[in-house]
C-alpha cells in the first residue's frame, strides 16, 4: 500500500513539474503591487501609509523627494480636491478651541512643513488655526496643540477645510518627511466632533495585480513612472481553459489612442529580452491555449527566446489575427541557432504588435503555457502553429537566404536600431550582410499579404 502511495505521489509531482516548466504557466497564482490610497482625503505627491503610528495601526507619511526631472518636490494632504472638485471640506459642527495632532518629522534645512485648518459657517470664513514645522523631532512623536483664532462671536462652524504640506514654500531644498497621526479638534483638552478618517486608519489598496513570476506594462508603468494605466492591460480572469484562473491581455487607452497590452516572464523590465527563468533541456515547442477578441486590425503575438550563458540560442514566434471566442490550441516551434542545450528562457505576449494597436476592445486570453517535445492538444481542436521563417545559414558569414512571397524587410541591430531595409521578390531572396560586425541582429519581414515574421540572425 505504501509503495502505491509513493508511486501516486511521484506521478503527481512529475506531472506538476512538467506543467510548470514555464513559471506559473497556468496563471493560477497572482500578486499585487500595493498602492494604498487614503480614504476620505486627497493626497498629492508621495503620500504613503506607514505603520510608524502614534496610536492604532497606521499613520500618514508625506515625503519631500526628488522627482523624475531631478528636482526636489513636496507632498500634501487636503480634504478638498483642487483638480476635480469632487470633495469640498468636511462637515463639522463642533465647538473647538484648538487644533491638535501628533507628528514625527525630519525636514531638510530651509524646508517648512505646514498644518492648517479653516472653519466655515454658511459659506463664510469664521476661524482658522495654522502652524509651521521645521527641523526634526527625532525618533519620538510630538503632540501639537494650536489655538484657533475666531473671527466670529458665534463659533458655530458647519464645515472645515484642512491642509497639510511637507513644504509650504514650494521650493523644496532636500529629502525629508512629515508623519501625521490622530488629527483632531479639542475644547479645553476634550475631543470634539471627529473629522472623517481623523486617525488615518482607513486605506484602499488600488495596487497593480499581475501574475506571479511575470511582469506587465501595468507594473512597469507603476514602478518606473508612478502611474496607473487608464484601463488595465493585464487582468486575472476566472474563465480559464483549465484550473481556476487564466491571463487576459488587452489593449489600453494611452492618451487619445489605443496601445498594446504586454506581459513577459521575469521580475525586471530588462528580462523581457534577457534570461528570466531556468530551463533544463532543449525543448522543441512552446504550446498553449488562447482566445482572441480582435477589435479590428490588430495582431496578437507570443514569442520566446532561449539562452545559454546569457547569449541568444533560440527563438520562436506566433501571431494571431482571427478572432475566436472558444479556446484554441497553439504551438510554436523553437528555432535553435546551434545544437546546444539552453540554460534559460524568456517569454513575451502582446495583445497587438509593432505599435499598430487599432482598438481598445482587443482582448487576448492565454492559458496552460508549457514547453514540450511532443505536442499535446488535449481538446482535439485545430492546431494553430507558427509559420517558421527559414533563414540560412544562421549563424551567417556574409549573407542570408530565405523564401518569401514578396514584400519588404527590415534589419535592426541588437539595440533595435534600423540599419537596413529593402524590397523582396517572390521566391528565393539573398541579402548581403558582409559589412556588418559580428553579433546579433533582427530580420523583420512583411509580405504582400501583410503577414509578418521576425527572426534573430547571428553574424559570426
Amino acid at each position: 500500500m505504501k509503495s502505491l502511495i509513493y508511486i501516486i505521489v511521484f506521478v503527481l509531482t512529475w506531472q506538476q513539474g512538467v506543467s510548470q516548466n514555464v513559471p506559473n504557466g497556468g496563471f493560477e497564482t497572482w500578486d499585487k503591487e500595493d498602492h494604498f490610497l487614503l480614504d476620505e482625503w486627497i493626497t498629492y505627491g508621495m503620500a504613503e501609509r506607514t505603520t510608524d503610528a502614534s496610536s492604532k495601526e497606521y499613520a500618514l507619511k508625506l515625503h519631500n523627494y526628488k522627482n523624475a526631472a531631478g528636482n526636489f518636490v513636496s507632498s500634501s494632504l487636503f480634504n478638498v480636491d483642487w483638480q476635480n472638485g469632487s470633495v469640498d471640506k468636511f462637515p463639522y459642527n463642533g465647538d473647538p478651541l484648538s487644533m491638535v495632532f501628533d507628528t514625527k518629522h525630519i525636514l531638510a534645512q530651509g524646508d517648512t512643513g505646514y498644518v492648517f485648518a479653516g472653519f466655515y459657517e454658511k459659506g463664510q470664513y469664521i476661524g482658522q488655526a495654522n502652524i509651521s514645522l521645521n527641523g526634526s523631532t527625532g525618533d519620538d512623536y510630538v503632540s501639537y496643540s494650536v489655538p484657533i483664532v475666531w473671527y466670529s462671536f458665534s463659533r458655530t462652524p458647519d464645515s472645515v477645510f484642512i491642509g497639510i504640506q511637507s513644504d509650504l514654500k514650494n521650493d523644496t531644498k532636500g529629502q525629508g518627511f512629515i508623519i501625521i497621526d490622530d488629527f483632531r479638534f479639542e475644547n479645553i483638552g476634550q475631543r470634539t466632533v471627529e473629522v472623517n478618517n481623523y486617525d488615518f486608519e482607513n486605506w484602499t489598496n488600488l495596487g497593480v495585480v499581475y501574475p506571479n513570476k511575470w511582469m506587465s506594462i501595468d507594473l512597469v508603468s507603476f514602478r518606473d513612472w508612478g502611474a496607473f494605466l487608464r484601463n488595465p492591460s493585464v487582468v486575472e480572469t476566472e474563465q480559464p481553459f483549465r484550473g481556476t484562473n487564466s491571463l487576459r491581455i488587452q489593449n489600453f487607452e494611452s492618451w487619445t489612442a489605443p496601445d498594446a497590452g504586454f506581459c513577459f516572464t521575469g521580475s525586471t523590465t530588462e528580462e523581457s529580452w534577457r534570461p528570466s527563468f531556468p530551463v533544463d533541456k532543449k525543448y522543441k515547442y512552446l504550446q498553449g491555449y488562447y482566445k482572441y477578441n480582435n477589435g479590428g486590425g490588430d495582431t496578437a503575438e507570443v514569442s520566446l527566446n532561449m539562452f545559454i550563458a546569457g547569449n541568444y540560442l533560440a527563438d520562436g514566434t506566433i501571431r494571431f489575427v482571427t478572432a475566436t471566442d472558444k479556446w484554441q490550441f497553439f504551438s510554436i516551434p523553437i528555432n535553435y541557432y546551434l545544437d546546444l542545450k539552453p540554460d534559460s528562457a524568456t517569454i513575451r505576449m502582446f495583445s497587438a504588435t509593432d505599435g499598430s494597436s487599432k482598438s481598445v476592445t482587443t482582448v487576448f486570453q492565454v492559458d496552460e503555457l508549457k514547453f514540450v517535445d511532443e505536442l499535446n492538444n488535449t481538446i482535439g481542436i485545430k492546431n494553430e502553429q507558427a509559420n517558421e521563417l527559414a533563414v540560412y545559414p544562421n549563424p551567417f558569414t556574409n549573407s542570408i537566404d530565405f523564401m518569401s512571397d514578396g514584400g519588404t524587410f527590415l534589419i535592426l541591430n541588437s539595440n533595435g536600431q534600423l540599419i537596413q531595409k529593402g524590397s523582396l521578390t517572390t521566391g528565393k531572396n539573398n541579402i548581403q550582410l558582409n559589412s556588418y560586425e559580428s553579433g546579433l541582429y533582427f530580420l523583420k519581414i512583411q509580405d504582400n499579404n501583410h503577414k509578418q515574421w521576425q527572426q534573430k540572425i547571428i553574424k559570426q
